[in-house]
């Protein structure tokens, strides 16, 4: 069964506050989705990344989001957000990205909260009540980037299952 769908992560928004006025940050971003296939190579087994043109049940899904400072000022408190893939559970402690903070939702994008401290409504023994979240009630993820500098380029990224 393909499930092509899953592949294209949602929406990623980014937002750049400047340090000044008239600063001009320009924060250029893609995003890549990728999964890991094991091929042979040189008579030896190897792990590589492919496009995840198709994918089934089960295969791991690797998201990065590359971005590109491209203006002459730095940027500080840039945002990224990015919807967990319909179809895919996160994989917990995946999210990653250097000089970030990363916060998750469980929502649809509304809220963000460190892992922690994320609440979800369930019945627990036949009532309603609000128990911590876990990694598979995570619908999407936003990271703030301390500070991207003119020509600075980074990498944030997180895993989902195929479900």
């Amino acid at each position: 069964m393909s499930m092509k769908s899953v592949i294209a992560a949602g929406t990623v928004l980014l937002a750049a506050m400047a340090g000044q006025a008239f600063a001009k940050p320009v924060i250029q971003m893609e995003v890549i989705a990728e999964k890991e296939v094991k091929v042979v190579d040189a008579g030896k087994t190897v792990v590589k990344r492919v496009p995840a043109a198709d994918t089934q049940p089960g295969d791991v899904l690797i998201y990065t989001i590359r971005y590109h400072n491209t203006g002459d000022e730095k940027a500080t408190s840039v945002e990224a957000k990015d919807a967990i893939p319909q179809g895919t559970a996160y994989i917990d402690n995946s999210a990653s990205g250097v000089n970030t903070d990363i916060r998750f939702s469980a929502d649809g994008g509304k809220t963000f909260k460190a892992a922690d401290a994320l609440m979800v409504e369930k019945v627990v023994q036949g009532q309603s009540q609000a128990v911590k979240a876990s990694a598979a009630d995570y619908n999407a993820i936003k990271w703030v980037i301390k500070e991207v500098k003119p020509g600075e380029t980074g990498e944030l990224g997180f895993r989902a299952q195929v479900q």
